[in-house]
C-alpha cells in the first residue's frame, strides 16, 4: 500500500480514537447484568416417607428441595407436635434435610414438624415460610385447628418471644409441672395458630419460650383462658392477655461498707432531686433520691416553706413503696412561685444510721402556667368500655391518667411533648392498672388498649383532638 493511501486510514483511526476518548469522559462502563434477582423461595419436591402419609412411625425423614438450601437456628426453630421426649437430630446438606427420631411415637396420633423460618436458599436467602411436614401413626390426618391473638394486658403491645401452649383438660396442674403437649410461636402481630390437632378439648396458656415452658414463676409473663377450647368446634379467634402476677425485683447493688466498720464511717448520705436548674414542675411530687434504702425520722421533719421560712402545712412526705431509696414530697404547687425545702440533718437516715452531712435548704421556683399547654379532647364511644381511663404515656411509662365520664375532656395543664394515648378499663375504679392472678383464685388482668394515637402538646396552646373509641 502506498503512503498516500495510508493517510486517510490513519486519519480515520485518529478521529475514532478521539471520539472514544471524549465519550469515555461522560460515560460509565457497566458490567453485563446477571438477570433479575431470584425472589422465589425454595419448595419441597420429594419426601421420604411421603408428606401426609398415614399408618407410619418413621425413625428417619428425608426432605428434598428444588435448590440448594441453608439453615438458620434449625434445631431451635423446629417444633414437633405433639411434643416428644427427645429432640430430633436434624442435619442439612446441599438440597436435603434429614430428621432422625429416637422416641417411640404414640399410636393413632398426627405429628407435625414445623420448621418456622429456618430454611432458606443459598444464593439470595429467600425464606421457606413456615414449612410443615405431617404424618400420622394412625389411619387419618387430624384436622383440628385453634388460632388467636395475645397482647400484654398492661401496655396493649405484643411480645413475640412468648408461645401459646396446650394441655389436656384432665390435668389441671399440668401448666405447673409438665411440658406442653402442643405449643406454637407468636408472630410479630401477636397471632398464634395450631393445626393438625385431634378432636379433643384443651386448656390454653401463654408462657415464655424458655427451657421449661411452664408457669413456675409468678414474675413470668403469663396468660390463661377462663374456659377450655375444642379443636374441632372453636372457629373464632381466641383473645388472651398476658400479665406478670408479681413484679420483678430489682437487683440491689452490693455495698462496699462492711458491717464491722459501719460505725467508723463518717455520714455518707447523699441525695439528688428532680429539680431542673432549680425549677419545679407543678404536676408531680418533689423527689429526693438516695444511694441506699432510707427511713424518715419523725423527730426531725422535712418542711416545705415560703421564702420567709413559713411552713406550708399541706405537704405530704412518704417513702416510695416501690423504691425505698426515694422520698416523695407531694404538695399543691402554685405556678410561678418561690419555695424552700428545709432538710434537718437527722431528718433522714439509712440502714447503717448514716445521716446527712449537714442540714440543707433547697431553693426553687415552680414553672409558670405559660410553660404548659391545654388539651381539649372530644371523645366518642367511651360508653362501650368499663370505667374507661385515658392514659398519657411517655417512655413506656404512664405520666398522667384521666377518667372519662363525658364526651369532652379538658386538661388545662400538660407539659409540652408527645404523648402516646392508651385506654384502661379500670374495673375496680382505683385509677391504675391491676394485674391478674392464676394461682389460687383466678383473676384476669385489667386491660389496656393501645389507641395508636399521639397527642402533641405545645406550650401556651389549646391542643385539640377528636377520639373515636372502638372495642
Amino acid at each position: 500500500m502506498t503512503r498516500l493511501k495510508l493517510i486517510p486510514t490513519i486519519l480515520l483511526c485518529c478521529l475514532t480514537a478521539m471520539a472514544l476518548i471524549q465519550m469515555g469522559g461522560c460515560a460509565n462502563i457497566v458490567p453485563p447484568s446477571g438477570g433479575p434477582r431470584d425472589s422465589i423461595p425454595p419448595y419441597a419436591v420429594y419426601a421420604k416417607p411421603k408428606d401426609s402419609s398415614t399408618n407410619i412411625a418413621p425413625k428417619e425423614i428425608l426432605i428434598s428441595f428444588n435448590e440448594y438450601i441453608t439453615t438458620n437456628a434449625l434445631q431451635e426453630q423446629l417444633i414437633v407436635s405433639p411434643n416428644i421426649k427427645n429432640n430430633p437430630l436434624v442435619d442439612q446438606r446441599l438440597n436435603m434435610v434429614r430428621i432422625r427420631l429416637s422416641d417411640s411415637l404414640n399410636a393413632n396420633t398426627t405429628y407435625s414438624l414445623q420448621f418456622g423460618n429456618a430454611l432458606r436458599d443459598v444464593n439470595e436467602g429467600n425464606i421457606v415460610q413456615n414449612y410443615t411436614y405431617v404424618f400420622s401413626t394412625g389411619n387419618q390426618i387430624d384436622t383440628g385447628k385453634l388460632f388467636g391473638k395475645v397482647q400484654i394486658a398492661e401496655t396493649g403491645l405484643v411480645d413475640s418471644s412468648l408461645i401459646a401452649v396446650l394441655h389436656p383438660i384432665e390435668k389441671d396442674s399440668a401448666i405447673y409441672k409438665d411440658k406442653p403437649t402442643y405449643y406454637s410461636r407468636i408472630n410479630g402481630q401477636g397471632i398464634f395458630e395450631f393445626k393438625f390437632l385431634p378432636a379433643s378439648d384443651f386448656n390454653i396458656y401463654i408462657v415464655p419460650n424458655d427451657f421449661s415452658k411452664r408457669y413456675d414463676d409468678s414474675t413470668k409473663l403469663f396468660a390463661f383462658l377462663d374456659r377450655s377450647v375444642a379443636a374441632t368446634k372453636t372457629k373464632d379467634s381466641i383473645q388472651l392477655y398476658a400479665f406478670e402476677a408479681s413484679p420483678k425485683k430489682e437487683k440491689k447493688l452490693a455495698t462496699t461498707i462492711g458491717s464491722k466498720n459501719a460505725k467508723k464511717q463518717s455520714p455518707l448520705l447523699k441525695y439528688s432531686s428532680n429539680l431542673e436548674n432549680n425549677e419545679k414542675d407543678i404536676l408531680s411530687p418533689l423527689t429526693l433520691n438516695f444511694e441506699t434504702p432510707i427511713s424518715l425520722n419523725d423527730s426531725f421533719i422535712i418542711q416545705i416553706t415560703d421564702t420567709n421560712l413559713v411552713k406550708k402545712e399541706a405537704a405530704v412526705l412518704a417513702i416510695n413503696p416501690q423504691n425505698k431509696q426515694q422520698v416523695e414530697i407531694d404538695f399543691p404547687w402554685e405556678a410561678d412561685t418561690d419555695y424552700k425545702l428545709v432538710l434537718p440533718q437527722k431528718s433522714i437516715k439509712d440502714s447503717l444510721s448514716n445521716f446527712l452531712v449537714k442540714a440543707d435548704t433547697l431553693r426553687f421556683k415552680t414553672k409558670p402556667e405559660s410553660s404548659y399547654g391545654t388539651a381539649i379532647l372530644r371523645i366518642n364511644g367511651f360508653q362501650q368500655f368499663e370505667h374507661p381511663v385515658l392514659l398519657l404515656i411517655q417512655d413506656q411509662k404512664v405520666k398522667f391518667s384521666y377518667p372519662i365520664t363525658q364526651n369532652l375532656l379538658r386538661i388545662d395543664l400538660l407539659p409540652p411533648g408527645d404523648y402516646q394515648l392508651k385506654l384502661l378499663s379500670d374495673a375496680n375504679q382505683n385509677g391504675r392498672w391491676d394485674t391478674g392472678k392464676f394461682m389460687g383464685k383466678k383473676l384476669q388482668p385489667e386491660l389496656v388498649r393501645n389507641l395508636k394515637l399521639v397527642l402533641n402538646i405545645k406550650s401556651k396552646w389549646d391542643n385539640e383532638m377528636n377520639l373515636i373509641l372502638k372495642p
